[in-house]
């Protein structure tokens, strides 16, 4: 049974789904979401994601309507606990990192991002905030260890790398944060590694 990953291209949500089931190696199709034509919220498109979000998943009868989530049920199903720890600590360090995904990173780079090459309705100034609180504990984090939750590469790297390597369409500057930057190169030496598209 195939899985279908219906997506967007220039979306961070969209390649963190991408980016892990290429780790796993786990095949898969993708359809091309238009939100700029507005496919996202298409009769037939809701029938998937009722609140029109991309990406969703479909894995026979499962579908998964949210990123963070998608990770966690590709971890469960086709991945190992080393992605995604069994003991209470492990998988509370892992939910802190996703609760971030959702949280202060798309408050901070993802708006900012928004903005400057979207031109959403947002406030730069509250993005900015938001992103210097998170770069800096993401620093000194990472000043500590070679990965964000574990001592290994987990699904919490997943969920953060996407958006923080096009941090740069949102005018943020990351060479003030050197363990970042270290961070984000060792996630793109994973074997099956994709990229995620530049829009700039």
């Amino acid at each position: 049974m195939s899985i279908t990953l219906y997506d967007t291209t220039v979306s961070g949500h969209s390649h963190r789904v991408r980016l892990f089931l290429s780790l796993l190696d786990v095949e898969f199709k993708t359809i091309d979401v238009d939100m700029r034509k507005g496919e996202h919220k298409t009769p037939d498109y809701l029938k998937l994601s009722p609140l029109g979000q991309v990406p969703t998943l479909v894995d026979g009868n499962d579908v998964i309507t949210d990123s963070t989530a998608a990770l966690v049920y590709l971890a469960k199903k086709y991945g190992d606990e080393s992605w995604l720890p069994e003991d209470p600590a492990g998988a509370a360090r892992i939910q802190r990192w996703l609760s971030t995904a959702s949280g202060e990173l798309f408050r901070g780079p993802v708006i900012a991002r928004a903005i400057k090459l979207f031109n959403r309705d947002y406030h730069y100034d509250d993005a900015s905030m938001w992103t210097d609180r998170l770069l800096t504990w993401m620093q000194s984090e990472l000043e500590q260890r070679t990965w964000l939750a574990e001592d290994r590469v987990t699904i919490a790297d997943v969920a953060m790398y996407s958006y923080l390597r096009v941090a740069n369409e949102g005018e943020i500057d990351m060479e003030p944060y050197p363990a970042i930057l270290r961070w984000l190169a060792d996630v793109e030496k994973l074997p099956g590694f994709l990229p995620m598209t530049k829009s700039i």
